[in-house]
């Protein structure tokens, strides 16, 4: 642990890494790479768990067989910011992704969100700036 140089007793954190269960690994990884993350690790040390990254980004999917997406979805909010919504739109018609239209939630800030219904039932939500 490194630590925090001003008060001495306080960790520096490096980085956030969210892990989301799921019941369909293999649909969701799909998911994401059609989003253009890469798998950045998958191993036999641990089964049923897969990274997928974009650029510093990154964070782990975990199989559950358990998993009930409408808790989850009360409790997280699974936020990203894109730079551009086509692309992300192109691929939820392509693939048959379930999403709303995206829409200016802050028109001072010229602030777009849409979201994305994941195959395993999160709701992933984009948000990108000076869109349209």
């Amino acid at each position: 642990m490194r630590l925090n140089t001003m008060s001495g007793t306080t960790p520096t954190f490096i980085r956030l890494i969210p892990i989301l269960h799921v019941r369909d690994l293999d649909a969701e990884v799909a998911f994401y790479q059609h989003l253009g993350l890469e798998i950045s690790y998958q191993g036999d040390e641990f089964p049923g768990f897969v990274a997928l990254r974009c650029a510093a980004f990154e964070f782990g999917l975990q199989a559950q067989d358990d998993f009930t997406p409408h808790r989850a979805n009360t409790c997280f909010a699974w936020q990203m910011e894109v730079d551009s919504f086509q692309a992300v739109l192109d691929v939820c018609r392509a693939n048959g992704y379930a999403f709303s239209e995206p829409h200016c939630y802050w028109e001072e800030r010229d602030s777009w969100e849409m979201r994305i219904q994941t195959p395993n039932g999160w709701t992933l939500c984009l948000e990108t700036y000076g869109w349209k």
